[in-house]
């Protein structure tokens, strides 16, 4: 996996595009806490395929205060919800030219993009401002 900078609602779209292809589960970490009635969440709901407590996800490197997972299966209108988010953050780069994020109307959930054997195409670490995706996808993305 590689790192990405988020930059823009453009950017976002082709990326969804790209992962709407490959995509057979979501995973939506929500790490301050579960919040049933965030648009996001409910959006997912009719796909919802297994919700838990987890301690550690993609993009954790210690374990986590049992935090909520949602795995749901990849579908239209799930990635049309998506599409409407901004982005899920904004890499930006401060006046000392050190990367910071911005968040977006996303959120700080973690997000997870799966293909239908289980490896990882994308994934976010939203709050710390982190985003990685498979090379083949990043070559396509900016291709």
């Amino acid at each position: 996996m590689g790192s990405i900078r988020l930059t823009s609602h453009k950017q976002h779209l082709r990326l969804l595009g790209i992962l709407e292809k490959r995509t057979r589960t979501i995973e939506i970490v929500q790490i301050c806490g579960a919040d049933l009635d965030k648009p996001l969440i409910k959006a997912a709901m009719p796909f919802l395929i297994k919700k838990e407590r987890v301690n550690k996800w993609h993009g954790t490197k210690q374990g986590g205060r049992g935090s909520l997972k949602f795995t749901i299966s990849a579908d239209d209108a799930f990635f049309h919800h998506l599409r409407r988010y901004e982005g899920f953050f904004r890499s930006m780069t401060d006046e000392n030219g050190f990367g910071s994020v911005r968040e977006t109307d996303f959120g700080l959930d973690d997000i997870t993009f799966l293909d239908s054997g289980g490896a990882v195409l994308f994934f976010t670490t939203t709050h710390e401002g982190y985003a990685y995706i498979a090379p083949e996808l990043a070559r396509e993305l900016n291709g």
